[in-house]
C-alpha cells in the first residue's frame, strides 16, 4: 500500500514519535534524530508561511556569527549521528537526553503556531517543558503555566527526571481519553501511537 504524504505530515509523524519514545525513556540519539528532522521540515514551513516562530525568536538572540541550525542543532550532535564520511572512527562525547528537551520544545512550539492545532503529545509536550524551565516563560503567561501544571503536574519539578517523564506519560494518557479535548478543533490526531 502507498500513501500520499506532505512534508507536514511527514514532521507530525516523526515529531509524534519523538515525543512518544522520549517521555518512554527510549533511545536518546533516535529521539534527536527525529525530532531535529521534524524541526528542519517545520522551521522551514514557517519560514515560506511567514509564520513568527519560536526558532525565530531564538535566532534574534543568538550572538552574531552564530546560526541556530548550524551551530546549535547540527554542531555538533546531528551531524555526527547522521555522517560517517570525514570521521568514521569519531566517538561523540558529552551527549546526553537532556539535549532533546530544547530541540522537542522548538519543534513542538513551531508546529503549533503553523498549524494552529495538534496532536495532544504536542501540547502535553509544550506544557511538561514549561512547567520544568518556567524561567522560559514569559512573566504574563506565568501565573497560567503555573495553575496548568499544579492541574496536570503537580509538584514536578520537586520529582526525578524519569517520574516528571512518567507524569507526562500518563498526562498523554489522560488526555487520549478525554472526549471534550479531543474533539476540541484545535486538537489534531496523531498518524499512529506507539503507546496505548
Amino acid at each position: 500500500m502507498t500513501e500520499k504524504i506532505t512534508k507536514l505530515e511527514a514532521a507530525q509523524r516523526q515529531l509524534v514519535t519523538a515525543v512518544e519514545l522520549f517521555f518512554r525513556d527510549a533511545d536518546p540519539v533516535s529521539v534527536f534524530t527525529l525530532a531535529t528532522n521534524a524541526w528542519e521540515v517545520i522551521d522551514t514551513l514557517c519560514t515560506k508561511e511567514r509564520v513568527k516562530s519560536i526558532s525565530n525568536e531564538t535566532r534574534e538572540h543568538i550572538t552574531t556569527g552564530h546560526d541556530l541550525k548550524r551551530d546549535f542543532i547540527n554542531a555538533p550532535h546531528r551531524n555526527f549521528f547522521k555522517h560517517a564520511d570525514r570521521d568514521p572512527g569519531g566517538v561523540l562525547e558529552g551527549f546526553s537526553d537532556s539535549e532533546n528537551d530544547h530541540i522537542i520544545f522548538l519543534a513542538v512550539e513551531d508546529y503549533i503556531r503553523l498549524n494552529k492545532k495538534s496532536p495532544v503529545e504536542f501540547q502535553v509536550f509544550q506544557l511538561w517543558y514549561l512547567s520544568i524551565n518556567t524561567d522560559k516563560v514569559a512573566h504574563e503567561s506565568l501565573a497560567d503555566i503555573l495553575a496548568a501544571t499544579e492541574e496536570i503536574f503537580p509538584s514536578i519539578k520537586k520529582q526525578e527526571r524519569s517520574e516528571q517523564k512518567s507524569m507526562a506519560v500518563q498526562a498523554i494518557f489522560n488526555a487520549h481519553g478525554n472526549r471534550e479535548l479531543n474533539d476540541n478543533p484545535r486538537v489534531e490526531k496523531a498518524y499512529q501511537r506507539l503507546f496505548e
